[in-house]
């Protein structure tokens, strides 16, 4: 009789461990602990990286808040321990700068940026064979910042800045290669000039070269003619491109605006006396704008002419008689100098620039930099030109962004915002009239100079040559 013995029980028939869980659960703790591995890889250099840079946002945030406080030590604390987080940051970097130029410390503020400069044309010309600096779009802005701040310093060490000239030197050369500055539209480049007019002149330096610029800015958006009788001119280039159109009748009491217009001023310009005070230069810059607004005016009679014989072909109503029936058009024309049998509409070209309003706002800043410039080279009789009418342009322009605002003040939605703005243009004219009060102050009209030194201190600056 046989019985059945467990410990003699074949191999093959003893319960088998479940060797696949043991294998599974040793795999999926590996995964884990590689998914850890690569996450940690991954996370901590991220982190090392990122942490710092938007440690030290945090703390210019905070700085630039308490600069608005006006609590400038604060600020400039914060400013250095977001620094300490992130120290080669250009936007950190120059913020700190300006803030310190405000201050007057434009020791500091130039050495921040000639230093910021330095590393980012260096770091740009590594790798290229013989090159010891690459400019960039970014680098030629922080040099034309950099020149404010050297200016600054000069007019508080009452000295002229060169320094200004060889930054410009600079940027011009990088405009130049590439032909950059061709492909700029044309209010940029108009800007781009007279940017380098107005710094030229402030440092009191290369007056010659800083005229030229002001003059290539004019010539840019259309000459000086254009510019300083922008208002009539207006219409003309109104009535013109409704002429081309065909809307006679509406070029026509653009055209009768424009010529009343022109009229007032060809008056007003004949009777400028030039007096043993006018210096040589002035006379013959005289006698050549009248020259120039002449020829102008002639060809505006005779397209006002030409649209009222359309008007006549018509069959839809009357003709609109002109505002001045003394002489006709062409014979006012061939009095001013142009021969309407060389005059042909079509062809003529009176442009449409003056009918933009960055154009507009544009013009009192471009004649202001030539003004400025023309008192410093002591041709006071032509700055006072170009002064008057920067002045009653910019005047206006700020009386109609008050108009506006006291009106639609309840939408807007960033009254912050609305403020700056409204503090640019207010400083734009206080600038301007400053440079008027120097140039009366030239000509010996003392109350016209003290009466805008008046207006400066009501618009809350302070009239000196650190106001531009």
């Amino acid at each position: 009789m046989s019985t059945y013995d467990p410990s003699r029980q074949n191999e093959s028939e003893r319960p088998q461990v479940d060797k696949d869980s043991d294998s599974d659960g040793l795999n999926k703790s590996g995964l884990r602990w590689a998914y850890a591995l690569l996450a940690a890889l991954i996370v901590i250099p991220v982190s090392v990286q990122w942490a710092p840079s938007e440690i030290a946002l945090w703390k210019q945030a905070d700085a630039r808040n308490r600069w608005a406080a006006n609590e400038r030590q604060a600020a400039l604390e914060l400013s250095t321990q977001a620094l300490d987080w992130d120290r080669n940051n250009p936007a950190l970097l120059t913020e700190r700068a300006d803030w310190l130029a405000e201050l007057g410390r434009y020791n500091e503020a130039i050495g921040i940026y000639e230093t910021l400069l330095s590393d980012l044309t260096a770091a740009s010309a590594m790798g290229i064979s013989g090159t010891t600096r690459v400019e960039s779009a970014f680098t030629i802005q922080l040099r034309m910042q950099l020149c404010n701040h050297l200016n600054n310093r000069a007019i508080q060490n009452e000295q002229r800045s060169d320094e200004t000239w060889l930054q410009w030197e600079i940027i011009n050369d990088w405009y130049v290669k590439g032909d950059r500055i061709r492909q700029l539209p044309l209010l940029q480049e108009a800007n781009l000039h007279n940017n380098r007019a107005y710094q030229l002149a402030i440092s009191r330096s290369h007056l010659n070269e800083a005229l030229e610029s002001a003059n290539q800015s004019l010539e840019t958006i259309g000459g000086d003619i254009y510019c300083l009788y922008s208002d009539p001119l207006y219409y003309v280039q109104y009535g013109y491109q409704a002429y081309l159109q065909k809307n006679y009748r509406t070029a026509m009491e653009n055209l009768n605006k424009a010529v009343d217009k022109l009229s007032r001023h060809h008056a007003l310009l004949q009777r400028i006396p030039p007096t043993i005070t006018w210096k040589a230069f002035e006379k013959k810059e005289l006698a050549k704008r009248i020259a120039n607004f002449e020829i102008l005016f002639g060809k505006v009679l005779l397209l006002r002419h030409d649209c009222k014989k359309q008007i006549k072909r018509e069959s839809d109503g009357p003709a609109v008689p002109p505002n001045s029936n003394e002489q006709t058009d062409q014979q006012r024309a061939r009095e001013l100098g142009v021969d309407s049998r060389h005059f042909n509409p079509e062809e003529a070209y009176f442009g449409s620039l003056l009918m933009s309003f960055n154009v507009h706002s544009f013009i009192p800043m471009a004649l202001d930099t030539r003004g400025y410039i023309y008192y410093l080279q002591g041709h006071n009789h032509l700055a006072l030109m170009d002064l008057q009418v920067a002045v009653e342009a910019s005047e206006y322009e700020l009386k109609q962004f008050d108009e506006v605002l006291k009106y639609e003040a309840h939408r807007v939605a960033d009254m912050d915002l609305v403020k700056r703005q409204r503090h640019e243009r207010a400083k734009n004219v206080a600038v301007i009239l400053y440079h008027r009060s120097l140039a009366y102050d030239a000509t010996h009209q003392v109350a016209k100079a003290k009466r805008d030194r008046e207006r400066i201190q009501e618009l809350g600056f302070s009239p000196s040559p650190l106001l531009h």
